[in-house]
């Protein structure tokens, strides 16, 4: 991810903070199945990488002695600092140059932020180095196959607007490389659901997601009357797919 890239994706996430809940309904599907694995475990200190506006706050603070809240978009964190309790250290840093002494970390937590990452491989070895001896790092990663259904709709209108999300195999080899035991490992198709092509469109600014190389900003009319009619097709909904891998990583 370029740098400029890498400013659009924080002016994004940043517009999107105040909506981003009520919109996010696959990121709370997918955090609820890494929260589910963790259980009852207690997390120690622990990074909440990507935070957001602190969705997973709460959920997260109870379970650990402290709890650091991480995120590109300053907006995000305005909406995180009251979510995770007194011990909620809200820190606004790019994931890709974490500002974090090495062993200081018992946990990691990140739910469908990593794929943001502009080297997901330097990511885990950054990981690996902040976590503590035995440290836990459970991640959920949008990787390929996902949002097949816009990829689609774009190209019929011959503008490439997907980014291009990491295979499994692949995020699960940097893992092992950059050091990690991996302990689990699950795979999951969720599905998003909506009453029109033009409000699917509309949910992927509202989470920020619409911050890839060619997002719908820079269509014409006729492009982005193209893509709705693909979109929609003769359904009387529209579902859009995200292909979703975690892992509990051990140091």
């Amino acid at each position: 991810m370029s740098a400029a890239l890498k400013l659009t994706t924080q002016r994004q996430f940043s517009k999107a903070a105040t909506n981003y809940q009520q919109h996010a309904r696959v990121q709370a599907a997918s955090s609820t199945v890494l929260l589910d694995h963790i259980g009852a475990r207690h997390l120690g200190v622990c990074l909440d990488l990507g935070a957001g506006p602190g969705v997973n706050s709460h959920a997260l603070s109870v379970r650990a002695q402290q709890l650091v809240s991480l995120d590109l978009s300053e907006s995000m964190l305005q909406c995180a600092r009251t979510l995770g309790g007194d011990d909620n250290h809200v820190v606004c840093a790019d994931m890709d140059t974490l500002p974090i002494h090495s062993a200081a970390i018992d946990t990691v937590f990140s739910n469908f932020a990593m794929q943001w990452s502009a080297d997901l491989a330097a990511l885990l070895c950054e990981l690996h180095r902040i976590l503590t001896a035995n440290g836990r790092a459970y991640i959920a990663v949008v990787s390929e196959g996902s949002l097949e259904e816009v990829k689609a709709a774009f190209a019929t209108a011959g503008v490439p607007a997907i980014n291009q999300f990491i295979r499994v195999g692949d995020l699960t080899i940097a893992a092992k490389q950059a050091g990690f035991k991996v302990q689990w490992q699950h795979q999951a198709r969720l599905l998003d659901r909506f009453d029109s092509a033009k409000q699917a469109l509309k949910s992927l600014s509202a989470i920020g997601a619409n911050s890839c190389e060619h997002g719908h900003r820079h269509l014409s009319k006729n492009q982005y009357m193209q893509i709705l009619n693909y979109l929609q097709g003769s359904q009387p909904g529209v579902g859009l797919s995200y292909n979703v891998a975690f892992l509990e990583l051990i140091k």
